[in-house]
């Protein structure tokens, strides 16, 4: 409520005094009595915290002797109203905080008095717990008359003060739940978020901690829909917080470590995640819980990056007793991809630890996985902070990590018997000690070589799986002389491998040839021994087509070893950056292994030889330039997984050697690639292709690779398209490479300023006929409204949102204008009125200044007042259209006062010019006066301006008052400045400091005291209403 509240005081009820007793005169002086107790006390307990406690034992007395007096109907009555003196108070007045805290804690303390004579007397329990029931049903029943007022603040003082009711009650009556949770319903969705989190408060005693499924009609429900849909930040936090945790409600409290509030996020470790303890690894899977801990050591904002940290390596180390292995041990790293960061976390953030890890020398017989971990990543956390002393005590030398990976790869691929468990964590130790090994000190000529021959053996002789490949290539490329050595080790394996399978077939060949026996006694020897006697006969000498393509025929390796080969130059490639015509190796490698697996028929061999293939086009741009075709193809004919593999390739390609590699020569059309790109962002059927193109198209565009309006257009339209609102990657893509793109240059902006108007149309009528029911494969709800894009595409054109901006280019050209100009060109080709409606009451959050162009705001002008007199628009259209105009006609009239002084004094600059040039003409014919020595000559100028100062002083005819204007005029019109949107900022900021600054900030109170000359009590005036 607007009115203040200071001078209110409370008026007796007459009619409540004859009600309460049947002596009129003895009624009314104890019905004054107790009311001047009970406002004593409200007038005391609103001004501080510190006597609450000797409040609420006076207000107990009071009630304990009304109750004996009979007066118990009249105590209710004048605690109600009393109480009802607070709820108009705003949510930032301390006053009434400190009331509701005093009538909370009136309550707990009756509740405590009743538990307590349930344990001494049952006939005092019986009434005690009688009369608190009688006084919580009346006054919930009073204060929930408005709870569906029109004033908020009433709205959120009844919410607050059932929430500390709730928080301090054991038990109410059936009747009084049902009330209190059918009056709750709507106050979850109150346009308050303040009301909604009070709402939330007191539906979280009302929840079923124990229950086996979520009621949808139950409190645990309403929290759960909060969670998930409220806008409000603080209105999740109420319910994160608050909601029961068990197996049901888990997910979605853990849900909100993606939330886009930080302090949700951060409260997801620090409370939920810490309140939890031990229990955590028990209660929660661990795949939820590695999600978990990568979404917070990988979080963008650093007090929830911090809070997840503290988690980790104080609160669960601290409960493992600082035992890193059993923590890793819970972690279960073998099958979380968090560990690594976990463990650089604890030893960035406990340089204690560091000190305490020691490994023994009979840990290397028999490394665990978790122990193996721990080796991994202490010995790489030494090696980048150099802490040379600890690898010294800790790690051995290169000759005995060699032999230790030797007696584990024989154990792994010699032992037979082995448990696919034991496999798994064999290789996974394998792994870990081949990442140590990649950094090791190789100083040691014997360690290098004893380590260099474990490992091209073990490249060349074990069927490794990929992560252990990639890993002993990282190890050989440091043990590499240099690249050059690296690369034609690599070779050389590769072609060891496939040269031992081909000879394993031909030998197998020719077993199976011995087996069969003799030439004569094959069918098909017969055949070509009778067909060759003939062709002698006939003196033809020509051979047989067939037997020239059998001799053709060379033999290849087999599947199995093909796929270890074209693993092995993946990861290769991955780790060079000479250039290939530096490496004639490669170029062989890509004749006779790449290019042949691209046209192989299995597509996992198809697969990655595209991906070697892409690889070796970074690496060259001819070789890019000539592979373009075959990339296209895939994009065009191949399966998903093709598509995506060349898509990725093509964005890489294009992000390294830019447009050299299209429009030339034998090379492929940019357009016919941007027409692929259009068939993919369309093709709903494959959102994976339709994320890496979208995400591949965006870096293009914001390096000016790509500068083709269409396709930006298609993109920016894909972004909106309802049958791409269920393809989370896709709209992640584009919330954070959009705006990106947009505030990241003027040239970007201005791009997207020329399509925005044609997409706002075209996504109008996809929503019109959406709202028509003519797309059957879409939901109307699936797609923004057009109010929210207009918005979006506003907020995209905003000059002031760029980064890294200069005066002088901000006040050049506003691009926002130019989409403003094209969307009213095409106004009436929008078909339906509201649409219209909400363009023309959207468009004031434009921003327009003087700087704009003067014949584009004319225009503009001339649009809307077009649109004003000739189409049948709404009251609030009008409204929003004359207030445009206003602002228009405004900053035209100003933008022309300021190019006429400016034309004005470049005039008088001129003129001031021409007078010196005249007068150094006379003084040329004039011979100079003989020359006195002074000081300082008073009539020497600097400028034009100081002598036409001299002039106007010096003239006899002017007056001194005139003298006076004409000077401050002078000084005000040189003072003039230019507006920018900058000052225009700053002085908008000062102004709001200025009222901000001269506000009262008194904190209202409310008088609970009568005049001490009132020796009766009235009705009138204190009869406080709801406005519902």
């Amino acid at each position: 409520m607007s009115r203040s509240l200071a001078s209110r005081t409370p008026h007796p009820m007459q009619e409540a005094v004859v009600e309460a007793s049947p002596n009129n005169g003895a009624g009314s002086s104890a019905n004054v009595r107790l009311f001047r107790a009970l406002a004593d006390v409200f007038q005391k307990a609103q001004s501080t915290y510190a006597g609450h406690r000797r409040h609420i034992s006076v207000l107990k007395r009071i009630q304990a002797k009304a109750i004996e007096q009979g007066y118990e109907e009249v105590f209710n009555y004048w605690f109600n109203k009393l109480v009802v003196l607070v709820l108009p108070l705003r949510r930032a007045e301390p006053a009434g905080d400190r009331i509701v805290r005093l009538v909370g804690g009136f309550i707990a303390s009756s509740e405590q008095d009743v538990e307590q004579a349930r344990a001494t007397d049952e006939t005092t329990f019986a009434e005690q717990e009688e009369q608190l029931s009688r006084f919580i049903d009346q006054f919930v029943r009073h204060i929930l008359r408005g709870i569906e007022s029109k004033d908020k603040n009433v709205r959120y003082r009844v919410t607050q003060l059932l929430a500390v009711i709730m928080d301090n009650l054991g038990e109410i009556s059936e009747d009084l739940y049902n009330l209190i949770t059918w009056s709750l319903e709507k106050r979850v969705h109150d346009k308050e978020p303040s009301v909604r989190v009070q709402t939330i408060f007191c539906l979280t005693k009302f929840q079923d901690e124990d229950g086996d499924s979520i009621d949808p009609d139950s409190a645990t429900a309403s929290l759960v829909t909060a969670i998930q849909h409220d806008p409000s930040p603080e209105v999740r936090r109420a319910s994160m917080l608050n909601l029961v945790l068990n197996n049901q409600t888990q997910e979605y409290i853990f849900e909100r470590a993606r939330d886009v509030n930080p302090v949700n996020r951060r409260l997801v470790f620090s409370r939920i995640l810490r309140s939890m303890g031990k229990k955590v690894f028990a209660d929660v899977e661990i795949e939820s819980l590695n999600r978990l801990l990568s979404w917070g050591l990988d979080d963008r904002d650093e007090s929830v990056r911090n809070a997840c940290v503290r988690l980790v390596a104080f609160d669960w180390l601290n409960i493992m007793d600082g035992d890193v292995i059993q923590l890793l041990s819970y972690l279960q790293v073998s099958k979380t991809s968090s560990s690594d960061k976990v463990v650089n976390a604890i030893l960035e953030s406990r340089p204690d630890i560091i000190s305490k890890i020691q490994l023994p020398s009979d840990i290397w017989d028999d490394v665990s996985t978790e122990s193996a971990f721990l080796i991994k990543s202490l010995y790489l956390f030494c090696i980048k902070h150099k802490l040379d002393d600890v690898i010294d005590k800790n790690f051995p030398e290169a000759t005995s990590l060699s032999q230790t990976l030797q007696k584990y790869l024989d154990k792994r691929y010699s032992q037979e018997g082995l448990s696919a468990k034991n496999e798994q964590n064999l290789e996974f130790v394998i792994l870990q000690l081949f990442s140590a090994a990649s950094e090791y000190d190789y100083s040691d000529e014997m360690g290098r070589r004893a380590m260099l021959n474990l490992i091209r053996n073990s490249l060349a002789r074990f069927k490794l799986p990929e992560p252990l490949i990639q890993a002993g290539l990282k190890v050989l490329r440091a043990l590499s002389i240099n690249e050059r050595d690296f690369i034609t080790m690599s070779v050389e394996i590769i072609t060891d491998l496939r040269d031992e399978d081909i000879e394993r077939q031909e030998q197998a060949d020719e077993e199976r040839e011995i087996d069969l026996g003799d030439d004569e006694e094959r069918p098909d020897a017969i055949e070509s021994f009778n067909s060759a006697v003939e062709n002698l006969a006939k003196g033809v000498e020509e051979p047989q087509q067939e037997n020239i393509e059998k001799f053709a025929i060379e033999k290849e390796a087999g599947s199995e070893t093909l796929m270890i080969c074209l693993v092995l130059s993946r990861y290769m490639l991955e780790l060079i950056n000479t250039p290939l015509p530096e490496n004639i190796l490669i170029y062989s490698l890509i004749d006779t292994l790449i290019r042949p697996a691209v046209r192989n028929t299995q597509p996992e061999i198809r697969q990655l030889g595209l991906r070697n293939l892409g690889l070796c086009c970074i690496l060259d741009v001819e070789l890019a330039a000539e592979s373009m075709f075959i990339l296209g193809m895939c994009v065009s004919k191949g399966d998903p997984s093709l598509k995506n593999i060349a898509l990725q390739v093509i964005v890489d390609v294009f992000s390294v050697h830019g447009s050299k590699v299209v429009d030339g020569e034998g090379k492929v059309d940019s357009i016919s690639l941007h027409k692929i790109f259009y068939k993919v962002l369309k093709n709903h059927e494959l959102p994976e292709c339709q994320a890496i193109a979208a995400e591949g198209l965006c870096k293009l565009f914001l390096g000016d690779v790509f500068v083709d309006d269409d396709l930006f257009e298609t993109l920016v339209l894909s972004c909106f398209s309802p049958a791409n609102a269920k393809n989370e990657a896709l709209v992640q893509a584009f919330a954070f490479c959009l705006p990106v793109y947009c505030f990241s240059h003027r040239n970007h902006q201005k791009r997207m300023a020329r399509v925005a108007s044609d997409v706002f149309l075209r996504l109008t009528m996809l929503w019109d006929d959406l709202q028509k029911g003519e797309c059957d494969d879409m939901a109307p709800e699936a797609m923004l409204r057009p109010g929210a894009i207009l918005q979006q595409l506003i907020h995209w054109t905003d000059p002031s949102k760029l980064v890294n901006q200069s005066k002088e280019s901000d006040d050049t050209e506003n691009y926002q204008l130019d989409f403003l100009l094209n969307v009213l060109k095409i106004y009436n080709r929008f078909e339906r009125k509201d649409v219209k409606k909400m363009l023309l009451t959207n468009i004031n959050k434009i921003t327009l200044t003087s700087e704009d162009d003067l014949h584009k705001l004319e225009e503009i002008r001339e649009i809307l007042q077009d649109i004003d007199d000739n189409d049948n628009i709404d009251v609030s259209s009008h409204k929003s259209i004359k207030k445009i105009v206003e602002h228009v006609e405004q900053i035209i009239t100003e933008a022309k006062s300021e190019k006429v002084e400016e034309d004005s004094s470049n005039q008088s600059e001129d003129e001031y010019s021409a007078i010196l040039s005249t007068t150094g003409e006379n003084n040329a014919h004039t011979p100079p006066p003989p020359r006195q020595e002074s000081f300082g000559d008073p009539h020497e100028f600097d400028s034009p301006m100081d002598m036409s100062r001299d002039m106007i002083d010096n003239t006899p005819s002017r007056k001194p008052s005139r003298e006076v204007g004409s000077q401050d005029m002078a000084k005000s019109r040189n003072s003039t400045v230019p507006r920018t949107r900058k000052r225009s900022r700053e002085n908008t900021s000062s102004q709001r400091r200025e009222r901000i600054h001269g506000s009262d900030n008194v904190n209202r109170t409310v008088s609970f005291i009568l005049p001490s000359d009132d020796n009766s009590v009235t009705d009138e005036g204190n009869s406080s209403t709801y406005d519902s």
